[in-house]
């Protein structure tokens, strides 16, 4: 029998989560990571996220460690890239293998809502 006591206050598992977790961020990255890195092209991709949530997913994003900023002040109007940090990067290879797994198991409860939208993925 497991005498052991959890706190998710201090779970890595639960850090992860809050991290990665929510319904934007994961997309935030898989874009950033395919070089759709600058706001009007995240917004393009997402239509359904509203400026101000893109915006406060972006700033959690960054606290965290996961994407960095980039201002390019030299252009009129100033351009803002976000690129993936190396934890950034790390992040996505786990994301991409949570991805695979749950292909691997909801294609086949659901094989018509997967079909199209994940046909590259696979």
């Amino acid at each position: 029998m497991l005498k052991r006591t959890f706190d998710a206050n201090i779970c890595v598992m639960t850090k992860i989560l809050e991290t990665v977790g929510g319904k934007w961020k994961p997309i935030i990255l898989y874009l950033i990571q395919h070089d759709v890195n600058r706001f009007g092209a995240m917004k393009r991709s997402m239509p359904k996220i509203s400026k101000k949530v893109l915006t406060n997913q972006l700033r959690e994003l960054e606290a965290d460690g996961l994407i960095s900023r980039h201002v390019h002040v030299a252009r009129a109007p100033q351009v803002i890239e976000y690129h993936l940090t190396s934890l950034g990067v790390e992040i996505r290879q786990l994301i991409d293998h949570m991805v695979q797994w749950g292909l691997a198991h909801f294609r086949v409860e659901h094989p018509e809502e997967y079909k199209e939208e994940y046909e590259d993925v696979a």
